[in-house]
């Protein structure tokens, strides 16, 4: 049992899994982790509709090839100086759902959010198109030492506090929107894969039992972003962070925009420990119960060790490769909270 067993007990002949101890190739630069169709792949009516929307006639292109789903990503720059970022799918793709409330959010988010302004929604010729105010600015360096990770935190904490109380009341509530993707040990104890690691076939029955109690404590009264990771994150020159790609928004409880920098820490080179200490000055962090947390831990690594195995979406090759650098990111995070709660301990 996990509740009895101390994480000594398997250091002797298994180490703590690590971003640098995996044998996966390293996942690609953000910026080049899918393969976008190109702006001029938009129909001609499509990019006419777009360009009846905006102050000044466009003077360049920039396609973009960061995020994780395949549809147009663009960045435009209009003759008078300004630019705008494009984002477009097929209306009958599966995301067109999860693009259409990205812009439901995006159209409510109050001005003091952290967030690129949207300017523009709508599905035309049979496209889901989101025309967003550019932001000029970079992913965040979130390495060891690195003068971003205080941003990434502040920001992020600042925000939650700025969007409590939940200013769109239409959205669903986190257990449901987040609860019911956010799991995996349940869905691979159904066919454990050969390759799954000895301290997780070990403990699959007490992961898959631990994985559900965040549920509980998962709604609450802020817009919660859902989906906070490097590449949903821009540092501009002055050091200001906007936070971007609102696909993922429920109405929840704080701490979880505040957690889901865990992983992503752990995945820039910190350890766990070092991770967690990144975030213990926020309310946020502090207010949440140590068994919240761990469960919180479980389910991503549940999450990212079953989806890394699936096959790889179309004109996103790289998907699963990031998955596998989470999942292992993740399960260190759970192994390091495992002697600190009785649910994984």
């Amino acid at each position: 049992m996990l509740s009895t067993l101390p994480l000594a007990a398997f250091e002797a002949t298994m180490p703590t899994p690590s971003p640098s101890s995996s044998s996966s190739p390293s996942p690609p630069p953000l910026g080049r982790t899918a393969v976008r169709p190109a702006w001029q792949t938009l129909p001609e009516p499509v990019r006419h509709a777009v360009a009846e929307q905006l102050p000044a006639p466009i003077a360049s292109v920039a396609d973009q090839g960061g995020g994780f789903t395949p549809g147009i990503a663009a960045q435009l720059r209009l003759a008078d100086g300004t630019a705008v970022f494009v984002k477009a799918v097929p209306a009958t793709h599966p995301l067109a759902e999860v693009y259409r409330h990205e812009g439901h959010t995006a159209a409510r988010l109050p001005l003091a959010t952290p967030a690129p302004r949207l300017r523009w929604t709508a599905t035309t010729g049979a496209w889901v198109v989101l025309v967003f105010d550019n932001v000029d600015g970079r992913h965040p360096d979130l390495t060891p030492g690195s003068a971003d990770i205080s941003r990434v935190v502040n920001a992020v904490a600042a925000m939650s506090e700025a969007l409590t109380p939940c200013p769109i009341l239409d959205v669903e509530p986190s257990s449901t929107a987040r609860g019911d993707w956010l799991h995996g040990w349940d869905l691979i104890a159904g066919q454990v894969p050969a390759d799954l690691g000895a301290w997780e076939r070990r403990h699959l029955n007490d992961l898959i039992k631990a994985e559900t109690l965040w549920r509980a404590h998962a709604n609450g009264s802020t817009l919660v972003h859902g989906d906070i990771r490097p590449d949903n994150l821009l540092v501009t020159v002055d050091g200001t962070v906007a936070v971007v790609d609102w696909a993922r928004a429920s109405r929840g409880a704080s701490w979880q925009d505040v957690a889901d920098l865990v992983p992503h820490l752990i995945m820039a080179g910190h350890t766990p420990a070092a991770a967690e200490s990144c975030l213990a000055e926020t309310p946020a962090w502090q207010k949440t119960g140590v068994e919240v947390l761990t469960s919180y831990a479980v389910a991503y690594a549940g999450y990212w060790t079953g989806m890394s195995r699936q096959p790889a979406p179309e004109g996103v090759p790289h998907l699963r490769s990031y998955q596998r650098h989470a999942a292992t990111a993740a399960i260190a995070w759970v192994r390091h909270r495992a002697d600190a709660t009785s649910p994984v301990a």
